[in-house]
């Protein structure tokens, strides 16, 4: 993918370093330079460069996958989803349709009643 804009041609690059290194700063604001720099900000090597096309054409590809999926299952999520609801909505007026008990009423008992405490005589 190329095209031409603002006097310079822009492609769409795949690239491959290794992993312990970065990109150098390019002296175009916001851009990378293919130099691979380690974090001592010492020379590497090179980036290796591929056509970015097929990258973008798997990433497309695979985003519309995933659409075409969510589409299709859609229906089949708000049915569910539908069908919970509708159960959760039964269960809560089978609840509500059990005759409450009746209130427990508290009746304040009075302590019973301690036959005397046997008495001592003086002998």
């Amino acid at each position: 993918m190329e095209f031409n804009w603002g006097g310079s041609i822009w492609e769409l690059m795949l690239t491959k370093r290794p992993s312990d290194t970065h990109f150098s700063q390019s002296s175009t604001p916001g851009g990378k330079s293919p130099l691979a720099r380690d974090d001592d900000n010492m020379l590497n090597t090179h980036a290796v460069l591929f056509d970015g096309d097929k990258a973008a054409l798997a990433i497309f590809a695979a985003g519309a996958a995933v659409a075409f999926a969510a589409v299709k299952a859609a229906p089949h999520v708000k049915n569910g989803l539908i069908s919970l609801k509708s159960k959760l909505s039964r269960q809560a007026e089978e609840t509500a349709d059990v005759e409450a008990p009746s209130p427990l009423t508290v009746v304040a008992e009075a302590e019973p009643q301690q036959p005397d405490a046997p008495r001592l005589r003086a002998v």
